[in-house]
């Protein structure tokens, strides 16, 4: 014979004779979670160094000309986000020269105070002064490729006594503007063919890091580029190879929309950190989360409806597509409210 077996609970209040008894539910109560998250807990892979590698020789006046009038739009593609924590140095090609910006002293995200709306203005007019003391009276030959690996090696951080550089946790992007051909193999050996070169590069950073090459060239086969006399093509030249291989991509630096092409690098070191995001402390019903800023309700959905954050299941995170709202990166915050998914089912 089958038994049937029910179990009662009761919740034992006192010993008076007049003691009520509480029955449980078998519906549990619905628990929420309301945290407050500070900006500074937002989880990216957020550090990039930029090394730009401009030449300094003749005929590039109208080249750097070009970069001094652009640095504005490239810097707003990320200096202005202000969860990407971007640090940039200059160099020239020329193989005795100091550094121009950013190695003896940090060119980097702590001069923007967003606060402080004139900050911005003020980081792009250093780094245009610091491309206009380049000049053009620079060694004839030029050396992208050793430039960049001596002046690293010389701000290492340690046997040169000089700071490094490059920092841990850094991608690390290189942006070469030139309009000579790359002479550092020719000159300085074989450690500077693309792959053994590429292979002592990597070195450089963690192994979960990018290395990034652009171009900003002017080579004979580039769009309005009309160079004269013996000079190669950019299809097939080590510049090509190298950014091939590490997935960057080249611009002309001879058309009369550089800015346009300078402002595309800029996006795309932006897109190295991906999104923004925080990691909730419970696991959530999706359709119950709300995201406030500073107490401003923040609209979830597609980017290309308007929303400004998605849930990811997978890692349990509020994902951001844009920090463009945020007013202090440092101090402000968010909260998240939601019912906490605890496995029950409950009718509504």
């Amino acid at each position: 014979m089958r038994k049937v077996v029910f179990f009662f609970a009761f919740l034992f209040v006192s010993c008076n004779p007049e003691t009520k008894y509480a029955y449980y539910s078998n519906t549990p109560k619905v628990e929420e979670d309301k945290r407050i998250y500070p900006l500074s807990l937002l989880e990216t892979d957020k550090n990039i160094d930029v090394m730009f590698v401009i030449d300094n020789s003749g005929s590039m006046y109208s080249i750097q000309q070009n970069v001094i009038r652009n640095s504005k739009i490239f810097l707003e593609q990320f200096a202005k986000q202000p969860y990407i924590n971007w640090k940039i140095g200059l160099i020239s090609t020329d193989k005795s020269e100091a550094p121009y910006l950013g190695f003896d002293s940090a060119f980097d995200y702590t001069l923007i105070d967003f606060r402080d709306p004139t900050s911005f203005g003020r980081t792009v007019e250093m780094f245009q002064e610091a491309v206009s003391q380049l000049g053009t009276n620079g060694d004839a030959s030029e050396y992208v490729f050793y430039n960049v690996k001596r002046v690293l090696d010389l701000y290492n951080g340690q046997s040169t006594g000089r700071p490094s550089f490059l920092r841990q946790n850094s991608h690390l992007v290189v942006v070469m503007v030139t309009d000579e051909k790359e002479q550092s193999q020719s000159d300085f050996g074989d450690d500077y063919d693309v792959p053994n070169y590429l292979k002592t590069m990597t070195k450089y950073i963690a192994g979960n890091k990018i290395l990034r090459f652009y171009g900003a060239l002017s080579r004979r086969d580039l769009k309005d580029c009309n160079q004269p006399g013996d000079y190669e093509d950019y299809k097939g030249s080590p510049y090509e190879k190298i950014i091939n291989l590490t997935n960057g991509f080249n611009i002309s630096a001879c058309v009369n929309d550089f800015g346009t092409d300078l402002a595309k690098i800029g996006k795309d070191i932006a897109s190295l950190v991906g999104l923004p995001s925080l990691l909730l402390k419970q696991r959530p019903l999706p359709e119950t989360i709300k995201v406030y800023y500073k107490d401003k309700l923040l609209p979830p959905g597609s980017k290309e409806s308007g929303g400004i954050w998605f849930y990811e299941e997978n890692t349990n995170t509020i994902n951001f597509y844009t920090m463009s709202f945020v007013e202090d990166i440092r101090n402000d915050y968010f909260k998240i409210e939601f019912d906490i998914n605890d496995g029950h089912t409950r009718k509504n």
